[in-house]
């Protein structure tokens, strides 16, 4: 299978599991209008244009989250596979709805990354972890709950193998549907 059949794949299953929880969101891959509709949304903080070209890799992978009656994206997620080397590159995380309390998305965006993210590594047979790459030093301890561990070297990230990000999502499935 090709990464965009994983894709798409991921993201239907992603959106059963939505609709499971009953959250009232939708989840797609990002499409170009959503892209540029994130480059120019005033809520967002990341530098969404400056990853254009992660993007438009041919291994991207993208989501976008919205309310199931709204079409503006209320979070969104880019990274690029490596099928090189078995890992997922995510480059931007990012809610919009950070201020909104209420909102079905608000502190839910990293778990629902952390099911795709586990699920889409699950469909390559050469899958071996992930990567949040440069993230926000205020979200380091919230990463590492999902398994995510500082990386050494001169880049900032944090990586997760596919077995720890397996027993988060096990965990989280648990907590989610019990």
């Amino acid at each position: 299978m090709s990464i965009e059949q994983d894709l798409q794949e991921t993201v239907s299953f992603l959106q059963d599991f939505i609709d499971q929880v009953d959250l009232g969101l939708s989840v797609e891959s990002l499409c170009d209008d959503d892209f540029e509709a994130l480059v120019r949304d005033d809520r967002t903080v990341l530098n969404w244009l400056g990853m254009h070209g992660h993007y438009l890799h041919e291994d991207s992978f993208h989501l976008g989250f919205r309310l199931v009656s709204e079409l503006q994206i209320d979070g969104a997620m880019l990274g690029v596979y490596a099928s090189s080397d078995g890992k997922l590159h995510i480059f931007l995380i990012e809610s919009l709805v950070r201020d909104e309390r209420h909102h079905p998305l608000n502190g839910r965006l990293t778990t629902l990354v952390v099911i795709a993210a586990t699920y889409f590594l699950a469909l390559r047979e050469e899958s071996v972890g992930a990567y949040v790459v440069q993230p926000h030093e205020d979200l380091i301890q919230h990463y590492e709950q999902f398994g995510f561990e500082a990386t050494t070297g001169e880049n900032v990230a944090m990586y997760a193998s596919y077995e720890a990000l397996q027993e988060a999502q096990e965990r989280i499935m648990s907590e989610l549907l019990n």
